[in-house]
């Protein structure tokens, strides 16, 4: 048995780890904007990214153009996975990108095309610090691109001399912000559902009211293995039987929060997560396919990053399919047998649009063995009248 208590304590803490992981999303670069800001189209909206760690020369600066050339021919019309974990100042996502698992900033900077900027460090890993800080030391020693020059000047000390040259009597607080904030970059547009796979750290006191056996007694359902209570948040158009002793989260996103929910009775992990988001015009079916699609890719990332971690790496494979059409109360449905990923799960998703605000609800099991408790949260999980608030558990 010691196998499955491996593989549920890693997708434990793909959820429940002490720091908050950043969110992931897909894309296909459609324009390169400097050496160090892309845009990807995700779910047909255009998404600015700034390779978190890596600063290359500006645009009017020398080698800026060239910086620009080669990021356009490491990715431009290539399909990339942000690791997103923060926001800068001029709303684009900081994270990194990958590329078939080649990280592109680390690329940038191995290649001579930027520096290793140390004033976000603390957002990337001991480990991927130390791979940008050998990259910048190996491009330095080895001459490599910019490090040509004799006495490159890094991007932040050009911005802060340009802006010396501009007002000489501005002072450094001001020659700072404007190197950070860049107000003339277009803003990002944002949704909470390209965010919808943000980790999940310890959380409060489930939204949940408790429910005893009666409440259970549905057609073909039998007595829980553990205790469960009826999850019916206030505001959210959806009812579940959730583990009671389950974590909920809410994760500040830029048009609002993205709730989570996560417990574990045996050996199985049942999470919900709902949002409403700005539609891009998107059908249901899309919205459906792209919400769990990240999300799944979210516990997989985890799931192969706690592997090594506890000395047993291996990969996670899990595609949506087997999907039926549980369609209900105005929402669309989908269900999915997700039995052969590499741990097996089931998957329910319901969404549409009210006032332009798409509302989604996902719901998923993973499980070693499928048990009672599985098709009946599944099945349990359906759309209901939102609950009000003086019905909150405290």
């Amino acid at each position: 048995m010691k196998r499955p208590l491996v593989v549920l304590a890693i997708v434990v803490s793909c959820f429940v780890c002490s720091e908050v992981q950043g969110s992931s999303l897909f894309g296909k670069v459609v324009d390169v904007n400097s050496g160090d800001v892309l845009t990807i189209s995700n779910l047909n909206r255009p998404v600015r990214v700034k390779l978190l760690g890596v600063d290359a020369p500006e645009m009017n600066q020398e080698f800026g153009d060239v910086a620009k050339k080669h990021l356009a021919d490491l990715v431009l019309d290539k399909s990339v996975l942000v690791e997103y974990s923060g926001i800068a100042a001029d709303s684009s996502l900081q994270g990194r990108v990958l590329l078939n698992n080649a990280d592109i900033g680390a690329q940038m900077i191995r290649d001579g095309a930027a520096w290793f900027d140390a004033t976000n460090m603390n957002r990337l890993n001991v480990s991927d610090r130390d791979v940008y800080k050998q990259s910048e030391q190996a491009a330095r020693s080895e001459r490599r691109g910019l490090w040509q020059a004799e006495y490159p000047m890094a991007p932040w000390e050009f911005v802060r001399a340009e802006a010396l040259r501009r007002n000489p009597a501005a002072s450094l607080k001001s020659i700072s912000d404007a190197a950070n904030i860049k107000p003339n970059r277009p803003v990002s547009e944002l949704t909470n559902l390209t965010l919808m796979s943000a980790g999940v750290a310890a959380a409060p006191r489930p939204l949940a009211t408790s429910v005893n056996s009666s409440d259970m007694a549905s057609p073909g359902a039998g007595p829980p293995s553990g205790n469960w209570r009826r999850l019916r948040p206030a505001g959210a158009n959806f009812s579940a039987f959730v583990p009671e002793d389950g974590k909920q989260t809410n994760i500040p996103v830029p048009f609002g929060e993205n709730h989570v929910y996560m417990g574990r009775d045996g050996w199985s992990i049942y999470a919900i997560t709902w949002v409403a988001a700005p539609t891009a015009g998107e059908t249901d079916k899309d919205a459906i396919a792209a919400s769990l699609t990240i999300f799944l890719e979210g516990v997989g990332r985890g799931f192969q990053d706690r592997s090594q971690l506890v000395g047993r790496p291996q990969s996670f494979v899990c595609e949506l399919q087997n999907e039926k059409n549980i369609s209900q109360g105005g929402y669309t449905g989908s269900e999915f047998d997700l039995s052969s990923c590499t741990i097996p799960a089931r998957a329910r998703a319901f969404t549409r649009v009210v006032d332009n605000l798409r509302q989604m609800y996902v719901a998923v099991a993973f499980y070693m063995q499928e048990d009672e408790n599985v098709p009946r949260f599944i099945n349990s999980f359906t759309i209901a009248p939102p609950q009000k608030s003086a019905s909150r558990a405290r």
